[in-house]
């Protein structure tokens, strides 16, 4: 997971690009009701290590700066890393929510950022079963009662079959893709199955696109 917006330097030419290129994507999602009629919103990726867990932290980030109350839910609990990311105690979490084990003031890490509170994955032995009974749905609703959003970071569509009980658990979800990793063939596929779930797919985001960049615009970022 790359390094999130808050973690480098705000005044840089970079940290400004980014918070760009994140009032774009937000401005985007509030035209498809994000924030009104769809306020809890996944972002999820065909496999693993494409990105969406580091979008979804920074557009909580982004958000919580501009004076938004945003919960980052890690749902992917076969591969977290929003603990380590914001230096917060990795369990209790969304797995010992889910099992009834703790209550929310326990699995939540208040403020860890601006604005941004965080329920990281936990512990499971079983992460699929920990999704059943339709029980993550409820429990999104109840952080809702005092925050603006919920983003939440969803398992990799092609490997972990919990993906689809959460994706319909939600309002709404974005796809990211990694540039040149995958056939379009298999982003459709992706995108079919997605739709196929019922949840609004919002649209996707292209990770990791590579653009040449002259070398006067280099030693400017």
């Amino acid at each position: 997971m790359a390094t999130v917006i808050q973690k480098q330097d705000p005044s840089s030419r970079r940290s400004e690009l980014i918070s760009t290129e994140l009032g774009h994507l937000w401005s985007n999602l509030m035209q498809r009701g994000v924030g009104d009629v769809h306020r809890t919103v996944g972002f999820c990726a065909v496999g693993d290590d494409e990105g969406s867990n580091t979008l979804a932290a920074n557009l909580a980030l982004f958000l919580g700066a501009n004076g938004k109350r945003v919960a980052l839910i890690e749902a992917s609990l076969r591969h977290q890393a929003l603990a380590a990311v914001f230096q917060a105690p990795a369990a209790p979490g969304l797995a010992e929510l889910l099992a009834g084990k703790v209550q929310l003031a326990d699995a939540l890490r208040v403020q860890v950022a601006t604005g941004v509170d965080l329920v990281p994955g936990g512990q499971t032995n079983d992460p699929f079963w920990a999704f059943g009974g339709d029980r993550l749905r409820p429990l999104l609703q109840q952080v809702l009662a005092e925050r603006d959003l919920c983003l939440v970071d969803v398992p990799g569509l092609n490997r972990a079959p919990e993906a689809s009980a959460v994706v319909r658990s939600l309002d709404a979800i974005v796809l990211v893709v990694e540039a040149n990793r995958h056939r379009a063939a298999v982003i459709r596929r992706n995108l079919t199955y997605l739709r196929s779930l019922g949840t609004p797919v919002l649209g996707s985001v292209v990770n990791e696109l590579v653009h040449e960049v002259p070398t006067l615009v280099q030693k400017l970022l």
